[in-house]
């Protein structure tokens, strides 16, 4: 774990966090997980090149229903994992998000966890998808944007945001 700095830089993430997420893929971790800072509604914190899948944390109480159509992350997060659904208005919240997830027209996984849970299936749900996605993604040899394939990367990773 490294916290890094954003200086000030809208998205959430450290200028220095391109350059760190190549060094930390030439060592063979298996995932590299980069956290962001919560990113608002309007802030994506990273381009499509540094990762290969992107996972949303929210939790139930994000406001009013309508605040869901602000939240650009939705758009554009692999998995979205609502956790603290223990909280009373954990069923109402996982329905609404999982219907403004299918107004995107593409597939993502919605998983429900209450992390402070030893043990929680939700957790262990959510690192299934995680790893199955990532081995899908290193057989994966169509070219990156940056020109890489996904198969000649050491270590796969993916990005948290949190929803604050």
């Amino acid at each position: 774990m490294r916290s890094m700095a954003t200086r000030g830089q809208a998205g959430g993430l450290s200028p220095a966090t391109e350059s760190c997420l190549a060094h930390l893929t030439k060592a063979d971790f298996d995932y590299v997980i980069i956290e962001t800072v919560g990113t608002g509604q309007e802030a994506l914190p990273f381009r499509s090149k540094l990762i290969d899948q992107t996972v949303l944390v929210m939790n139930p109480d994000y406001g009013a229903r309508l605040q869901l159509r602000k939240i650009v992350m939705l758009d554009a997060a692999d998995i979205v994992v609502v956790n603290k659904t223990d909280l009373d208005r954990a069923k109402a919240a996982l329905s609404e998000i999982e219907h403004r997830l299918t107004q995107n027209k593409r597939k993502q996984q919605l998983v429900a966890t209450v992390a402070k849970r030893h043990r929680d299936p939700g957790v262990d749900e959510l690192y299934e998808m995680i790893r199955r996605d990532s081995v899908a993604a290193a057989h994966d040899d169509r070219p990156k944007s940056d020109g890489q394939n996904k198969q000649s990367r050491r270590s796969k990773s993916a990005a948290i945001g949190k929803k604050k």
